[in-house]
């Protein structure tokens, strides 16, 4: 059952920002990006860029006025259900696997995140 739900903040590449991404090989990068933390966090969002299964994955990290390309390992915590956290470590807010998309969040919510890591 999930806690929470996801802030979904959108944010899109900007083209500096997908020049480095291609510089460095990244591939895969969805035309979508939201900020995958909990809703309710501080200033700061996150969301993966590239393939998922990238070790460690790449990360843009955004406040007001400021924003961040980098590799970033995951936080590695576990669920006693075995899944992992799918968020940078060092996150402000619940770990990936206690929240559901904002969609989904309330009292009959379930998270139904696949087990393992992304």
């Amino acid at each position: 059952m999930a806690d929470g739900a996801l802030c979904r903040e959108p944010v899109e590449l900007t083209g500096r920002e997908r020049s480095v991404l291609r510089s460095v090989a990244v591939r895969g990068t969805e035309p979508e990006l939201f900020c995958e933390l909990e809703a309710g966090h501080g200033h700061e969002h996150a969301t993966p860029v590239g393939g998922r299964g990238e070790e460690p994955p790449m990360w843009l990290r955004w406040w007001p006025g400021r924003r961040v390309l980098e590799t970033r390992a995951l936080c590695g915590a576990e669920s006693d259900e075995g899944v992992f956290c799918r968020v940078p470590g060092g996150h402000e807010g619940g770990h990936s696997y206690e929240l559901a998309a904002p969609e989904e969040a309330g009292p009959l919510a379930d998270a139904g995140l696949p087990a393992g890591r992304r």
